[in-house]
């Protein structure tokens, strides 16, 4: 997709993200949830470090901005995920919720462009899902180019750094390094409503604020272009709408801080889609060869019907 380009010094927006799906990668799931929590850096970097054995977790930051949305995710969810998500499609579809579409991606676009760039997204486990999963859902809609220029890290590789630079000689059981897992080693207490999108951002975000100038300056120097995932399975992209003006708003001023990718409002849908079918559209031209044809048979068969009847002595 794209080069893996350093990043353009420090990044000053980090969204945590969360997603919420209807299943594993393996059965190619689609989004059934989805929440983005904006939080500038110098939020990070006035938050008081974590003092003591058994530190709280700290309040998240005053000043942040937060977009939570449940979607119609258009397949079934397996019985697993609504089990823990609480999610279903016959509820969602209930709730009139609708599909991952072109309003979506400008809603997200609309949403990032109120950010300071760059923008770092960061996801718990986001290589193996999140990003992937988010990736399949844009290049479904045609727009796999929608958000290069974000960048993204996996927080469990952030994790793993600083607990090991916090505790460089420390041997034991293997740890566990599930969201979870690590609130709980973190505060002594488990995170509330798990698997909800926006508890999970939070508690992701509190996480983050255990050591946030060690994890800012880990961001700055292992944030990779989002251009750079790849989806998390095949799509075919199927020709929804043109993207709206909130994305060619959202992209245009993008240009000069990243030419090398092109914005929404320039890219093109693949050229083999199969035509749409318009109601009321006049009919392929591919049709009046065969049309005529058959018009002209109707014709002769009926000619030489009269002429029989008209023949003498018959």
């Amino acid at each position: 997709m794209g080069s893996q380009a350093p990043p353009p010094g420090p990044m000053q927006t980090l969204i945590f993200l969360d997603l919420e799906a209807t299943g594993l990668p393996f059965s190619q799931p689609k989004v059934t949830e989805l929440c983005m929590l904006a939080v500038h850096r110098c939020a990070l970097e006035s938050s008081p470090t974590s003092l003591g054995p058994q530190p709280t977790a700290p309040p998240p930051p005053r000043v942040a901005d937060k977009l939570s949305l449940c979607v119609a995710p258009g397949k079934a969810c397996s019985p697993a995920a609504s089990e823990i998500t609480g999610l279903s499609t016959a509820v969602l579809v209930g709730h009139r919720r609708q599909r991952f579409d072109d309003n979506l991606v400008n809603l997200l676009l609309a949403f990032l462009q109120r950010q300071p760039q760059p923008w770092c997204l960061v996801a718990h486990n986001g290589d193996r899902y999140d990003f992937p999963l988010l990736q399949a859902e844009l290049t479904a809609l045609g727009l796999a180019s929608a958000l290069d220029s974000a960048f993204c890290v996996d927080s469990i590789a952030a994790l793993k750094a600083l607990e090991r630079a916090s505790s460089p000689l420390e041997h034991g059981p293997r740890k566990s390094y599930s969201l979870g897992s690590i609130y709980t080693r973190l505060y002594g207490q488990a995170p509330a409503d798990s698997h909800v999108a926006e508890s999970d951002v939070l508690a992701l975000l509190s996480i983050c604020q255990w050591k946030p100038r060690a994890l800012l300056r880990w961001v700055d120097a292992h944030a990779k272009p989002f251009s750079t995932i790849r989806p998390m399975y095949e799509v075919t992209a199927s020709a929804g709408t043109s993207p709206g003006p909130a994305a060619v708003a959202a992209t245009a001023p993008l240009t000069s801080a990243k030419k090398a990718s092109p914005s929404l409002c320039g890219s093109k849908r693949p050229e083999t889609l199969a035509p749409v079918m318009v109601s009321g559209a006049p009919p392929q031209e591919g049709l009046l060869a065969p049309l005529g044809l058959l018009a002209l048979l109707t014709l002769a068969v009926a000619t030489l019907y009269g002429l029989f009847l008209v023949t003498p002595g018959q």
